[in-house]
């Protein structure tokens, strides 16, 4: 199996190494640029993640009833392939590399540099994902050319409208994402002869990473991804029209206008994102990425036996940090076990970032007086 198709690929150990920067500055100052722009663009991809979401749970609602159907077959393999997508988690390792990368704006003469492993498992990742949304796109195709002959058939109209309208936003996404994610791949590339090698490999022998996605992917990559119909085609249900006709976004530069308008909304300010991703541990800051897609409910106020004292074990930075993984996975596994039941999720994230703002600012006996008393003060208003 290709390299980049293994899902439980095993990532290098985390290493970095000291550099003298002197004839390197620019490369290394257009490396954490970008690093930090992949950041915030794979972050927040919430349009996206919604569009899949909308798709999965359709496949589930209709998978007993339309069963056997052919188009519906091919939705529930791009089900497959968009659970796949999600399954990468490819902001942590974003996150992982860009916290081992000095601050773009200023770099002193020897800075401590992530190894080049460590990048060529995140290019190998980027290979990866690029592959499974050309799937998507080439997969939403296939099954909008067969809604279409459903529709111009009246067979079930309103729910393969419906299934039309998913894939066709589906389609566009995937096209979106895999342009912006072959353009972070051409750029971080040539960041890997500036980094430093380590003693044992972590690529295969015999394994080249391509310096660009787009000669790597070849034709399938200019037809699926940057092929656009003209504005003259006319769609019609009775010919050959498929998804593109449909659209007819016309142009790459029309096609990222659409994109950016559907994205408009809720887009966080990207100076909120970036500026304190360098400085923050990861786990904290992936905890503060998390978002949480649960729905609005009202509920009885849980009665809580919150006792000071479970948290006199909390001696240091890392205690506190280990105490809120173990939080988060009780919480998510077994909330009625977990220290913090009394506590909202909302609340609870906001303890997150309040706790990630003062990480480097205080001292380890400070962060420790500080987080016990938020911790208790959320306690109390409860």
């Amino acid at each position: 199996m290709a390299l980049w198709n293994r899902r439980n690929l095993e990532p290098p150990v985390i290493l970095n190494a000291p550099c003298k920067s002197k004839h390197i500055k620019e490369q290394l100052s257009a490396i954490a640029t970008t690093t930090g722009n992949m950041l915030q663009y794979y972050s927040t991809l919430s349009k996206f993640e919604r569009s899949a979401a909308f798709m999965s749970r359709f496949c589930n609602k209709w998978k007993n009833r339309l069963r056997n159907m052919h188009g519906f077959q091919i939705m529930r393999r791009l089900n497959q392939t968009l659970i796949r997508i999600k399954g990468m988690d490819l902001v942590s390792i974003i996150v992982e590399f860009h916290n081992f990368m000095p601050n773009a704006n200023f770099i002193e003469r020897e800075v401590n540099l992530p190894v080049r492993s460590n990048l060529e498992y995140l290019l190998v990742r980027l290979q990866g994902l690029a592959k499974l949304l050309m799937r998507v796109v080439y997969l939403t195709k296939e099954a909008a050319r067969y809604h279409l002959k459903q529709l111009a058939n009246g067979f079930l109209y309103h729910q393969y409208s419906i299934f039309l309208a998913l894939s066709g936003e589906v389609w566009l996404f995937a096209r979106g994402v895999c342009r912006r994610t072959e353009q972070f791949y051409k750029k971080l590339y040539t960041a890997l002869p500036i980094l430093p090698v380590t003693k044992a490999n972590w690529l295969p022998e015999g394994y080249d990473l391509p310096s660009s996605l787009a000669a790597w992917l070849g034709e399938e990559y200019e037809r699926d991804i940057l092929h656009c119909a003209p504005d003259t085609d006319v769609f019609s249900l009775d010919g050959d029209s498929n998804i593109f006709s449909l659209l007819k976004t016309g142009s790459i530069d029309k096609e990222e206008t659409l994109l950016a308008r559907v994205e408009n909304t809720h887009t966080p300010d990207r100076k909120t994102l970036v500026t304190s991703f360098s400085s923050v541990p990861t786990k904290m800051l992936l905890e503060s990425l998390r978002s949480d897609t649960g729905e609005l409910v009202e509920r009885a106020p849980v009665v809580s036996n919150f006792d000071v004292s479970q948290l006199n074990h909390i001696k240091s930075k890392f205690h506190v940090q280990q105490f809120l993984t173990q939080e988060r996975k009780q919480r998510t596994n077994n909330p009625d076990g977990a220290i913090t039941n009394g506590i909202t999720e909302g609340e609870f994230g906001k303890l997150n970032v309040r706790l990630m703002k003062e990480f480097k600012r205080m001292t380890s006996l400070e962060f420790v007086l500080f987080f016990k008393e938020q911790l208790t003060a959320l306690f109390q208003q409860g």
